[in-house]
Formats: structure tokens, sequence, C-alpha cells
């Protein structure tokens, strides 16, 4: 078994939860309130930003060309994604000037920062790859109720095999890390981004 499908396998109630909050169950069922959408797109900008420096910071610890390349693209990627979102807010009408981040996502782009300066590659991988594996597993789930849905959108990004192939790109990198690492370690952080997924997505979903 892969590193990645044990780590996976390992934290897999905590996705469950995760797709079973009232915000991701309002998405797949569509009546998610709009402003808790607007409050949760306005967010997640903060993390987008949170997680190009972690690859940027990943970058800067790779040994091999291989991971160098596959990163740099992942990180051109989260780019393209940032400018995407800010067309994506207008949309939603959020005005990103006038916004200031919540103690959740503070608590998730801590993490990740804390991580991405401090630990090694793996490490940082191993931090990083729950949100996207997470997001590419919940658009999949959600992908049979898109009819007519306002969040349409956003199923679709996230249940799209393009996104699924970035998530695989982050667990080849875990799965072929060739140096000696902490397995226990590595999956603290795999959990503790699962249980700051979920956090996040609690954050909104107290509506009625």
């Amino acid at each position: 078994m892969q590193i990645t499908q044990k780590l996976w396998e390992s934290n897999y109630e905590l996705a469950s939860l995760s797709l079973n909050t009232k915000f991701i169950q309002g998405i797949k069922n569509g009546d998610l309130p709009r402003i808790k959408f607007q409050e949760y797109l306005a967010q997640d900008y903060f993390f987008l930003e949170s997680f190009a420096r972690a690859y940027g910071l990943a970058v800067s610890k790779s040994r091999n060309k291989e991971n160098i390349k596959i990163l740099s693209v992942l990180l051109s990627g989260v780019s393209e994604e940032l400018l995407l979102h800010e067309t994506y807010a207008k949309e939603w009408d959020i005005d990103l000037t006038t916004n200031f981040i919540e103690p959740a996502t503070k608590k998730y782009t801590d993490f990740l920062e804390e991580v991405s300066l401090n630990l090694n590659l793996i490490e940082i991988l191993s931090a990083m790859t729950p949100c996207m594996r997470l997001y590419s597993w919940l658009g999949k789930n959600l992908l049979n109720m898109i009819s007519e849905n306002p969040y349409k959108e956003w199923i679709l990004t996230y249940s799209d095999q393009s996104f699924d192939n970035l998530a695989k790109s982050l667990e080849y990198l875990i799965d072929e890390y060739d140096d000696s690492y902490d397995f226990g370690q590595v999956n603290f952080l795999y959990k503790k981004a699962m249980e700051l997924e979920l956090e996040f997505f609690n954050a909104y979903s107290t509506f009625s």
C-alpha cells in the first residue's frame, strides 16, 4: 500500500465528517445560504495565498529537479487560481479589499506557515496534500447533485479529473520520497490538516 493511501485511509473518518458538515451538504443540496458561501470564498483567498507560499518553501527544500519541476507547476496553478478567485469573487459580490482573516482560517494558515518554514519537504507535503485530496473526494461525492444548483461551478471544479491530477502530483512526491522520515510525524501532520479542514467547513455550517 502506498504511503498516501495509508494516510488517507487512516484519516477517512475526518473526511466523512467534512462531507457531512452543514456547509458541504448545503452545497450538495444547493440550499446553502448565499452569505455563507460568500464568507467561505472570501476566507479561501487567504488560504490560497498561504498555499502558494508553502509551495514556494517546498521548492526551496527540494533536492532533485523532478520535485522542483512538479512543485513549480503546482505553484503556477495556485497563482492562476488566485486570479480566477478574484473573478469568482466579483461574480459573488465579494469585496476582497475589505477582507479580514477569520479565526478558523488563521489557524489553518498559521499551521501551514509553521510547517513550511520549519520542517522538511515530506512534512510540508503531508500538511498540504489533505486539502487537495479532500476537495477532490468531496467534489466527486457531490457530482450527481448539480442540476439547477447555484454551486454547480464549485462542484464541477473540484470533481474534475484535472484537479484530481493535481492531488496525485502531490501524493506522488510523498510516495516517491527517498529520504528517511518518521511516519508517525507525517501522519500527525496529515491528520492535523484534515482536522483544520473540518474546522474550516464547520465555521460556515451555522445556519438554520
